[in-house]
């Protein structure tokens, strides 16, 4: 939800720098971009997987949500000489890591679900269980490796859909964000000397 709000609202911006100008975007050329939709694939099966308790660490699902990590840190490789791929990839990395070490969910904490449901009460939140249709595991903070990293940040109502979300999903819109407004302000050249690659323009 964060990435998406992210690309919406750089994307609107982008359209009031260019006076509704979007042939940048046109311009972009994007490399291995097969990599992303088979890591989308990856994922499908975690989160549509409905609530229930985790036995295990690394169940199937979590076990081919978390290969499509690597996928997306080749595709932000390949891209390494656009602006924003330095962020996008330290937020792939940070969100590998929490899930890796947390048996293959992100972690969220019934204090953090409460924030999501005012007047809610963290009781009724039972612990290492999977939440509906996401990649979220419940667990409290002293339960939870890496921590802070886990879904501690929220976007609380009034927001029309509340959502919470970790800092590695912070550099990954932040990263999106610069891509999108580089592309639509240099006309889909999106390169930046300093991305945070040693890589020149090619």
């Amino acid at each position: 939800m964060v990435l998406v709000l992210a690309v919406l609202v750089s994307f609107l911006i982008g359209l009031i720098r260019t006076r509704g100008r979007i042939r940048g975007l046109a311009k972009l050329r994007l490399r291995s971009t097969g990599l992303v939709f088979i890591a989308l694939v990856l994922q499908i099966p975690l989160l549509r997987s409905p609530a229930g308790s985790v036995e295990r660490p690394f169940p199937p699902v979590s076990i081919l949500f978390l290969l499509s990590y690597p996928l997306l840190l080749i595709f932000v490789w390949q891209n390494r000489h656009l602006a924003g791929s330095w962020m996008l990839g330290l937020g792939v990395m940070l969100n590998l890591l929490v899930i890796a070490a947390n048996g293959g969910f992100m972690p969220i904490s019934p204090d953090t679900l409460t924030r999501l449901n005012p007047g809610a009460s963290p009781d009724p939140w039972e612990t290492s269980t999977h939440r509906h249709h996401s990649k979220g595991i419940i667990l409290m903070k002293s339960e939870t490796c890496f921590w802070e990293l886990s879904d501690i940040l929220v976007l609380p109502p009034p927001f029309p859909l509340p959502t919470a979300f970790s800092i590695g999903d912070v550099f990954i819109a932040g990263g999106a964000f610069l891509l999108l407004q580089r592309a639509m302000r240099d006309n889909g050249l999106g390169q930046e000397q300093g991305s945070g690659f040693n890589e020149g323009r090619e």
